[in-house]
């Protein structure tokens, strides 16, 4: 290379580190007006784009949706800028009256800062803009925050028997040696409520990072099972073999450095944890397991640790009783409301349910009179607290307003246990069976079955359904005693899971089976007084 090149490219050197940025600072001062509109221009942009941003972010957190750290700090910054360029729009209407000043010279220092600060905001809003273009702005948020349970800390204060069996339980989870335990006792006693109860407390106390639970039921769908686990640990099973479908539910579980709580409520005899995909016998130190059950022999077969749940002591009775029938024990009611209280025996399912159907009477002799008909329906032979629940919940049925509740309720029984009951479905059978009178279409229909299930779950006799919108449940034990009711007299409904039975009087059949072969589906010709035949 020549000397002169060498001296060229010295001198060019210099330039560019000592002049250009001489001139940049001049070119602050000089332009300081065109470098402020153009911020002004450009901040106009950035409001539509961050407009379009907050549009999309709206619509995520409608569908319960998570906003990215990266879109919230977007946000953040946005804003941030947009002040900035107020301020700078604010000074450059002071600096305007400055320089105009015909007696005062132009504040030259006012201007070159506004051009300076003009300048350099305009290259942090094009960085802006050319970040804001999100494909998505939220994730799917985590499942977990709202709680199992329903009733009140003064309610579950006043369940001292309970409350001990809450305690014994947590306790056992903290255990490492215990990896299976079992709630149990008769239906409705209570065992689902006081396990969504330990449920909640786990996760107040942050023993466990996950908790999911699911209904097995006295006919148990092992695959529904698994995904109603898998839909709370936010996994997806897609595979169609029992055996990889449990491998995947085991890997999720066993898979993570994380504590997990597992609770399969409602079981009715034995079930193979380990072809549900549920580590057994401790093969995961991480993972616990609660069952609830109406059968402590199958629980016990099962390896695990019993917890009895049993009625409620005359104290508690009474404290749930009057909590639902929001009755005080000064009240002019509480002597009578107590000896109602009573007849419930301690059974947690038929006070709430008893309670409630009282909870709007506001005379004596309305409750003189209940009581009088629960000691005469009692008939005096009972052969156990089973029969009891039967009683009281065939009790609450038989006062309900009208046959059309009634009607409506017995429809529901048709379904599978522990399912759901879309309203519209229930709807449409009660249309087509004429089980009301004065309904002309189905628009008529479908208020009437509105107001009817308002009053069946302001009984407790129906239940809301928390997984599916429109739609309700039947408690289990409530279920079982409208089929009692349905199986006798007029109705005759026949629920089955392997065959349709030998008697030709039904007038509604209900096949619940997954079995596909119905050889023995019926033909109005054998079953006459058939109205439904539910698959």
């Amino acid at each position: 290379m020549a000397i002169q090149d060498i001296a060229l490219s010295i001198v060019g050197k210099i330039v560019e580190k000592c002049v250009d940025p001489i001139l940049r600072q001049f070119q602050y001062l000089i332009f300081y007006k065109s470098n402020v509109q153009t911020l002004s221009d450009d901040i106009k942009i950035l409001e539509l784009k961050e407009v379009e941003v907050q549009q999309l972010v709206r619509q995520a957190k409608d569908n319960a949706e998570e906003i990215k750290p990266t879109v919230v700090d977007w946000l953040k910054r946005v804003e941030d800028v947009k002040k900035d360029a107020h301020t700078i729009s604010e000074a450059m209407e002071t600096a305007k009256v400055n320089c105009l000043n015909i007696v005062r010279l132009p504040n030259l220092k006012s201007c070159y800062l506004l051009g300076r600060r003009a300048a350099k905001r305009k290259s942090a809003l094009e960085k802006l803009l050319g970040e804001g273009n999100f494909d998505k702005v939220g994730s799917i948020a985590p499942l977990g925050k709202m709680g199992f349970s329903e009733s009140t800390p003064s309610l579950e204060e006043g369940l001292v028997s309970r409350m001990s069996t809450k305690k014994e339980v947590m306790e056992a989870l903290k255990q490492e040696k215990t990896s299976l335990m079992a709630i149990c006792g008769m239906g409705g006693v209570g065992k689902t409520t006081l396990v969504k109860q330990i449920a909640d407390q786990v996760k107040f106390e942050k023993l466990f990072d996950e908790v999911t639970m699911a209904t097995v039921s006295q006919s148990p769908d092992m695959r529904n099972v698994q995904d109603q686990l898998a839909e709370q640990l936010r996994l997806k099973i897609t595979e169609q073999t029992d055996r990889v479908r449990a491998e995947r539910l085991y890997t999720r579980l066993t898979g993570h450095d994380k504590r997990i709580l597992v609770i399969l409520d409602d079981i009715w005899k034995e079930v193979d944890l380990k072809s549900l995909g549920i580590p057994v016998k401790g093969e995961c130190k991480s993972l616990k397991v609660i069952l609830t059950s109406r059968s402590s022999d199958a629980c016990r077969d099962m390896g695990a640790e019993i917890f009895e749940v049993n009625v409620l002591p005359k104290e508690e009775a009474w404290h749930l009783f009057k909590e639902v029938a929001e009755i005080s024990d000064d009240s002019a009611l509480s002597g009578v409301a107590k000896q109602v209280a009573e007849e419930c025996k301690g059974l947690p399912l038929a006070i709430v349910v008893v309670a409630k159907a009282l909870k709007s009477n506001h005379t004596p002799e309305s409750w003189d009179r209940a009581l009088r008909q629960l000691r005469k329906d009692r008939m005096g032979n009972l052969r156990g607290v089973q029969d009891l629940v039967f009683l009281r919940i065939e009790w609450s049925y038989n006062h309900l307003g009208t046959a059309e509740a009634k009607h409506l309720l017995l429809l529901c029984s048709l379904f599978p246990e522990d399912s759901s009951i879309p309203i519209e479905c229930l709807v449409r059978n009660v249309k087509g069976l004429q089980l009301f009178q004065d309904i002309e279409n189905l628009r008529d229909a479908r208020d009437k079955v509105d107001l009817l299930v308002d009053e069946l779950k302001n009984t407790y006799l129906l239940l809301n359904d928390a997984e599916e919108e429109d739609s309700v449940k039947l408690h289990d034990v409530v279920r079982d005693v409208c089929l009692s009711i349905a199986s006798k007299n007029e109705h005759e409904f026949l629920v089955s899971n392997s065959g349709v039975g030998e008697k030709n009087s039904y007038t509604a059949i209900s096949l619940i089976s997954q079995d596909s072969n119905h050889d023995l589906l019926p033909f109005c010709k054998e079953y006459p007084r058939l109205r439904l035949l539910r698959l």
